[in-house]
């Protein structure tokens, strides 16, 4: 990302905070959202395996990292006029009248809810809520996560006053106040929200047995938090009068970085989950089945499918298959011709999200010989993986595309340029590579410039992309062969379990 910056950076500037999984960023964008070279802190977390996090942890590698990036912009932090933020998504906890927290954070990957996914399912029209809120019944949502708090930890359950995400509990730490909203983006990603009205979902509450008072109130990421409390306007002055605004969805700021913000374009990222999405106008009046609609803000919605093993799963295959350096190595994965490894894969680790949601899917490599190598184990996982996004492509396609190009990040794709072409070769779409690193800090970078004035559409910076990878038909051909086993063995063992 600065390696093409050229000239002095322009303000206003924006420090942009993205929270994500395995990293935590503060880094400082100027008026052109381009990252100012030295001006930023990243720092590295290795996430619970559980879904379930400590958030002291949390919170202290935040301020961290903004203690970090203040200190090496030095003097261009006088220049900040915005903060924006971006957290992973799907996280709850709980916290007493005092705001302090009372549970743990517990994050999409934790899948203790089946049950009362089913109860949920049972209790409710599941078809008309999917509706209201743009996402099924799962346990990455937080409705089941809630229900099972209620039954499985009850000693817990009964010390939360309130129920928040993690962006609202910091601000609520910073500015000393309960009285902090979650954005329509954030809220949208508990599967909580009606997306049509913008406000915490009746019948689900009423299941619950919670009022929309337990939850933060609701508002448009653009209404921002000013003035730091006391302790934290001495420890960043620079801050001090700043207007924060509200925490987004990381995959609604990668849309936006990597230049999908509007409506005709289509982003795909791969961290440590993976997502395919893309912008819609408003609320779109039906959601097909396997796919989420959630909200960018007030005018724009989010429509896509989401796996939960991406990244997760590279690093997985790395450690279980010992191989050497730091990442799956592109070169042997690339001498493994196309679907010629005799294997068919289904990549669930941590169980299916888009597009069948099959809460206790696992993972399964079927056709292992003597003979069968690491690097053809990992190849046809890498194959099975994007199998699923081509799911999820068709879906999108037929409610709101065609799109014939594709805009991918993700540091865990962009290092295998073998998998990138894989991704062209299955989906039969132009491949382009987004901006190295950093696209989901560049998207509420973006967001922060609209709102403060600064530019006036989310196409206003259009984002410096990358290599392109264009579909080979004969390839396409041998990958549709893959598709169709693994799609016979999804059915066998998922779709048809007992």
């Amino acid at each position: 990302m600065t390696g093409n910056f050229k000239g002095p950076p322009q303000p206003p500037f924006v420090l942009a905070i993205d929270i994500g999984s395995t990293s935590v960023r503060a880094r400082l964008y100027d008026a052109r959202a381009r990252a100012i070279p030295n001006a930023g802190c990243e720092l590295r977390r290795t996430p619970s395996a559980d879904g379930v996090e400590d958030p002291a942890s949390l919170v202290e590698t935040t301020e961290t990292a903004i203690d970090g990036a203040l200190a090496a912009a030095g003097d261009l932090a006088g220049d900040i006029a915005g903060v924006a933020m971006a957290t992973f998504v799907g996280n709850v906890m709980g916290v007493d009248s005092r705001g302090d927290p009372v549970t743990p954070l517990y994050t999409y990957a934790h899948s203790g809810a089946a049950a009362e996914v089913e109860e949920l399912r049972s209790a409710l029209d599941a078809d008309a809520a999917y509706q209201r809120t743009g996402c099924p019944f799962h346990t990455s949502y937080q409705a089941p996560r809630l229900l099972w708090l209620r039954h499985r930890r009850p000693d817990l359950f009964a010390l939360a006053g309130r129920w928040v995400d993690l962006g609202t509990y910091l601000y609520s730490r910073w500015f000393g106040t309960s009285d902090v909203s979650a954005s329509y983006s954030v809220a949208s990603w508990s599967g909580m929200l009606d997306r049509v009205t913008l406000t915490w979902d009746r019948p689900i509450l009423g299941y619950l047995e919670l009022d929309a008072s337990a939850l933060p109130a609701l508002a448009d990421y653009d209404q921002p938090m000013c003035r730091l409390a006391g302790e934290w306007a001495r420890r960043w002055p620079a801050l001090a009068e700043a207007p924060f605004f509200l925490a987004v969805g990381d995959g609604a700021g990668a849309n936006v970085g990597s230049g999908c913000g509007v409506c005709g374009s289509l982003a795909l990222t791969v961290g440590t989950t993976g997502a395919m999405r893309a912008v819609i106008d408003g609320a779109p009046p039906t959601v097909p089945q396997g796919l989420w609609a959630y909200r960018v803000d007030r005018d724009h919605s989010l429509m896509g499918g989401a796996i939960t093993d991406g990244g997760s799963l590279l690093a997985w295959l790395h450690k279980t298959l010992r191989f050497g350096g730091d990442h799956l190595p592109d070169e042997e994965i690339a001498r493994v011709e196309p679907d010629g490894h005799g294997l068919t894969v289904l990549p669930f680790l941590r169980g299916e999200r888009s597009p069948g949601w099959a809460t206790d899917a696992s993972a399964t490599w079927h056709g292992i010989r003597a003979a069968t190598t690491p690097a053809e184990m990992a190849r046809a996982a890498l194959e099975a993986v994007t199998y699923r996004f081509y799911l999820i492509s068709q879906l999108l396609d037929r409610m709101s595309g065609p799109y014939d190009e594709v805009i991918v990040g993700g540091a865990a794709i962009l290092s295998l340029p073998t998998w990138m072409q894989m991704l062209a070769d299955v989906l039969g779409k132009t491949v382009v590579a987004a901006p190295n690193r950093g696209t989901t800090a560049r998207g509420i970078t973006v967001l922060a410039l609209k709102a403060l004035g600064a530019i006036d559409s989310l196409d206003a910076l259009p984002a410096q992309l990358g290599d392109r990878y264009e579909p080979c038909p004969s390839r396409s051909a041998r990958y549709q062969q893959g598709l169709t086993r693994h799609l016979r063995l999804y059915d066998m063992l998922v779709r048809n379990a007992p």
